[in-house]
């Protein structure tokens, strides 16, 4: 029976990578076909699978107009950002995604799109709320779009990863010849810590939560504890209204559960869960269960 039983879970395995494989696939081919960033195909099938369930952390039921901005990060695309998006819809929100080409443009020009984007939004019809969730360098174009006169005021501020005043790992690589193919030359050289942008006001620190990656000494160029991109002390600031470190890397927090969960409660609450937070223990699992 236990020999059955392997089989079969072996059998399931090789189903779900088959199909996984198989929608990789389409998705490249689709993504080459439009023009779209090379890590669109990525992004779509990394944000497969369902989101968070928690009835408790509903937006209220009192009819309000509630969006919530998300940004993605360095070299991802909007796609990042559909498995939070759909959880975050589940729950009561109305969502808007829009996405900008990373290595084309500094951190200043992507701040000016989510504003037109935001704008065109609220040409469509009132909103009550509007709340912004940003990953990595997201946050930083979230914040610099907040940083004008003209910007929406937030309801609340959800930060994952986002080096608010750079990253020293931006320091280590942004003269390398492959990071500057990869990433460009704009925007990736403002996450250099020595960038003027990061001498400017942290705006609405009040309604800002962060989340912080720690993964250990996960990248050896990083001094102390990260999320292998970002450091630990990176990814916060003082006069946040919350603060919370959970045990995920920087790529996955689009994705965990517990980062979604954790999005879910500061938008709702104000302030993260940190009971469930210490659930988790720091390889991201809790009661035998794995954290995605």
């Amino acid at each position: 029976m236990r020999a059955v039983a392997r089989a079969s879970r072996v059998r399931r395995w090789l189903v779900r990578a088959w199909l996984l494989l198989f929608v990789g696939g389409v998705a490249f081919s689709v993504g080459v076909a439009l023009g779209a960033p090379v890590a669109w195909p990525f992004d779509v099938v990394y944000t497969l699978g369902p989101g968070v369930d928690a009835p408790e952390l509903r937006a209220p039921g009192d009819g309000k107009v509630r969006v919530v901005v998300l940004q993605h990060g360095m070299w991802r695309t909007s796609a990042s950002m559909l498995r939070l998006a759909r959880t975050l819809e589940a729950h009561g929100y109305e969502v808007l995604n829009p996405g900008y080409r990373s290595t084309r443009g500094q951190i200043e020009q992507f701040a000016a799109q989510l504003h037109d984007a935001i704008e065109a939004r609220a040409a469509r019809g009132p909103v009550d709320e509007w709340s912004f969730v940003g990953h990595s360098m997201g946050g930083l174009v979230i914040e610099e779009y907040l940083r004008r006169a003209d910007a929406r005021a937030p309801h609340a501020c959800v930060y994952l990863g986002t080096p608010h005043r750079g990253a020293v790992l931006a320091d280590l690589r942004r003269h390398w010849l492959l990071f500057e193919i990869a990433m460009g030359t704009g925007a990736a050289a403002q996450l250099a810590t020595t960038d003027p942008l990061h001498l400017r006001p942290i705006p609405f620190r009040g309604c800002s939560g962060t989340v912080v990656g720690d993964r250990g000494d996960g990248n050896a160029s990083i001094p102390g504890p990260d999320d292998g991109t970002v450091a630990v002390g990176e990814a916060t600031f003082a006069g946040a209204a919350d603060s919370v470190v959970l045990p995920v890397g920087h790529t996955s927090m689009t994705v965990a559960r517990v980062v979604q969960r954790q999005v879910l409660q500061f938008l709702r609450k104000g302030a993260f869960d940190h009971a469930v937070a210490a659930g988790f223990d720091s390889g991201g699992s809790r009661d035998g269960h794995r954290a995605r």
